[in-house]
């Protein structure tokens, strides 16, 4: 192997090392996952009792603001629903709504209201990701296990709530 070669070589190496080390980077504290800072990697599916511990904080911070028009989804990584509720009060299309945000968000594992620039007309073309806030991953151990998608009001205050579940 030449010279010229071993350098490419190692300079190419490296700066894989370094992507996965970026890749690996937590959120600064009190970043949302996927806001700023590089989409964490897939883990495990959430289970049916995460999925549930996550509903039952997003009920609860619904209630403490006195919202009562809510849906709230939960997805596993590959944007499937795990667990649902629709408050009383909640529309039909926050239903659909909410999914659509849990799939965008699990699917991306980045927020739904913040795409990148150099994937907002990818994603924002995609049938199952819509750009409005209430879409956000579900992180453990640095690695995304789902995402909770909430619609009706106070959505990303309800899904910042929600992901505290899990800590």
């Amino acid at each position: 192997m030449t010279d010229h070669w071993r350098g490419w070589l190692l300079g190419t190496l490296l700066a894989a090392v370094a992507i996965g080390a970026q890749a690996q980077q937590a959120p600064a504290a009190g970043e949302l996952p996927g806001e700023k800072s590089a989409a964490p990697p897939y883990g495990m599916p959430i289970s049916l009792a995460q999925a549930e511990k996550v509903i039952a904080a997003a009920r609860a911070e619904a209630a403490r603001l006195g919202s009562s028009v809510n849906a709230v989804a939960v997805v596993d990584t590959h944007g499937e629903l795990v667990a649902f509720i629709r408050m009383d009060d909640s529309t039909a299309h926050s239903v659909q709504y909410a999914i659509i945000k849990a799939r965008g968000a699990a699917r991306s594992r980045r927020l739904t209201a913040t795409p990148p620039p150099e994937m907002a007309v990818a994603l924002t073309s995609m049938p199952d990701f819509v750009a409005m806030p209430g879409g956000v991953p579900l992180v453990l151990n640095g690695r995304t296990i789902g995402a909770v998608g909430v619609s009706g009001g106070e959505d990303l205050a309800i899904a910042r709530a929600a992901l505290k579940a899990l800590d």
